[in-house]
């Protein structure tokens, strides 16, 4: 694991937040094209702040269907599991994230 991460369970209470807040931030960012705006919803930004617990619940929406959850898994665990040629592409950048998570034992 990275940065000697913890896997932490989310409650029922903390997944229902979660949720919440992310078709909040989808909803709401649906009609923007940049992924900086797009990660500056203060809902993305709410769940960074979660912090640890949110790290299996987004690989666990991202492995549902692409989202932009790039940003928020560097900003709260620090790894970097991507190539420089995955840049821009989702489909890789998906893929990448989602074998850190399990190789890491976060889905």
């Amino acid at each position: 694991m990275d940065r000697g991460l913890q896997i932490l369970d989310a409650s029922e209470e903390t997944q229902a937040e979660f949720d919440r807040l992310a078709a909040v931030w989808k909803r709401e960012t649906a009609h923007l094209s940049s992924p900086s705006m797009i990660a500056k919803h203060w809902a993305y930004e709410r769940i960074v702040e979660m912090g640890l617990v949110a790290i299996p619940l987004i690989l666990r929406d991202l492995k549902k269907a692409p989202s932009l959850w790039f940003m928020a898994l560097f900003a709260i665990t620090g790894a970097s599991p991507t190539r420089p040629d995955d840049h821009g592409n989702i489909d890789a950048l998906r893929a990448s994230w989602l074998d850190w998570g399990e190789r890491n034992h976060y889905i």
